[in-house]
């Protein structure tokens, strides 16, 4: 049974791989990664094509673990069975769809598209010693950064696993006048660069710095040293989210209220409570205190603006985030982020409800306001159809907001339909830019 799920998961790696071979432009063979998170899994190789980045990846189940390293059961026990060999599965295995690989200290993320050969909901069973082959698709990395982070879960949020995460992971992937001339170049897998001198350290069980301990399997040398070391000094973390919060259109300092919560790190479960600070009056400055490895949640308000959200992956240094608020005055208009409806039809998803929640407290707290919303779509199908299902969105997102107190004399709807694109339409990423829903503010 073993041999012929591992026969399976190279055939459809193989498969896979053949796929992709055709628009790879860069190939980096078992990339140098400066700390991993489970040892029982490793890359083996990175592949960047016009759309992905794809790690081929291997979780090979230990047969021996030490004392205190735990298996990575995700289900109670009694453990499955395996019926033809009459084992017990030493462990399950999956891929968390939330993950993302981060690049430049959380500057940019890329987000998980999709994992073949291991599943993303339910758990497969490994048993002692059993390879597992499998490949996870995330969006293409931006060329020029060779560096990235995979941040699969925090171990924390679920008791009894071990986290897929990496962190400092090389690749090939130079920025644009850097590339290679020639697409055989391009292909040639990268030579393993020569290991580096510096400590080693056991991996880490959840994010955050490593446990200081020496690893293991590297010998230590004898001390040649007669005099005691000194002390070292302890030094205070100082690693901060901040950031300037302006105007939108004078770029004029505003005095706002930001509030962030940790959502993932080494020192929360998740359910960490929100706190807040202010921007100064002067500068629009303002600065957190941050845990290294953690990623947080900030809204920005202040009065008379429209309110922003964003998460951001703070690492190992300070992290950078200056926000522009769009001012709430008549003429203004923005575009309604994260509003989602189930293709060529009306219905809202309810991934649309938490924005357009906000939307409808904002109303609430300025009752003078008056809106307009504006439909949009691209230009496949035909264009009568394409305006009456913008018209119909638009008058969704009405009747939801009125669903929440929100008097529907106080919303204009239109329906443009494909008349009015921001982008070309030519390709299957610009397709989405067009379709979308558009805020006008008619009274303030």
């Amino acid at each position: 049974m073993m041999k012929t799920r591992l026969l399976l998961s190279l055939l459809l790696l193989l498969g896979v791989g053949a796929g992709a071979w055709a628009q790879v432009q860069y190939a980096t063979e078992r990339p140098r990664v400066e700390e991993v998170n489970d040892r029982d899994v490793t890359i083996q190789r990175v592949e960047l094509t016009s759309q992905y980045t794809i790690l081929y990846m291997v979780f090979k189940s230990s047969q021996q673990r030490s004392r205190n390293q735990q298996p990575r059961l995700r289900l109670p026990l009694p453990l499955p069975r395996n019926d033809q060999n009459n084992e017990l599965a030493q462990s399950t295995i999956n891929f968390e769809p939330d993950a993302r690989l981060y690049v430049n200290q959380g500057e940019k993320s890329f987000k998980f598209i999709r994992a073949e050969n291991i599943p993303t909901t339910k758990r497969q069973d490994v048993y002692a010693g059993e390879r597992v082959d499998f490949a996870v698709y995330f969006e293409r990395i931006t060329p020029g950064y060779e560096v990235f982070d995979l941040f699969e879960c925090s171990d924390r949020n679920r008791p009894g696993s071990t986290c897929f995460n990496f962190w400092g992971v090389h690749i090939t992937n130079p920025a644009p006048n850097k590339r290679q001339p020639d697409t055989q170049a391009r292909r040639a897998p990268v030579p393993t660069p020569a290991p580096q001198t510096r400590p080693r350290y056991t991996p880490r069980t959840t994010p955050g710095y490593g446990n200081g301990q020496p690893d293991p399997s590297v010998p230590v040398p004898a001390p040649t040293e007669t005099k005691p070391a000194p002390e070292p000094t302890p030094t205070a973390m100082a690693i901060a989210m901040k950031g300037i919060v302006r105007d939108a259109k004078t770029q004029k300092p505003v005095v706002a209220t930001v509030t962030y919560r940790l959502l993932s790190g080494a020192e929360t479960s998740g359910d960490a409570p929100a706190d807040s600070v202010k921007s100064g009056r002067l500068a629009g400055n303002y600065q957190i205190a941050a845990e290294p490895l953690s990623i947080y949640a900030l809204t920005v308000k202040a009065k008379g603006y429209f309110s922003q959200s964003d998460t951001l992956t703070v690492t190992r240094a300070d992290k950078l985030r200056d926000f522009d608020l769009v001012p709430i005055e008549a003429g203004t208009k923005v575009t309604l982020k994260n509003i989602y409806f189930s293709a060529s039809k009306f219905d809202l998803k309810t991934e649309s409800f938490p924005e357009l929640d906000r939307l409808a407290q904002l109303m609430k707290e300025n009752p003078a306001m008056s809106i307009r919303l504006e439909g949009h779509t691209d230009t496949v199908g035909e264009f009568d159809a394409n305006v009456e299902l913008s018209r119909n969105r638009v008058n969704e997102v009405r009747r939801y907001l009125a669903t929440k107190g929100i008097d529907a004399g106080r919303i204009e709807t239109i329906g443009y339909g494909p008349s009015r694109p921001i982008s070309t339409n030519k390709s299957l990423k610009e397709r989405p830019e067009n379709r979308r829903v558009e805020m006008v503010i008619t009274k303030s």
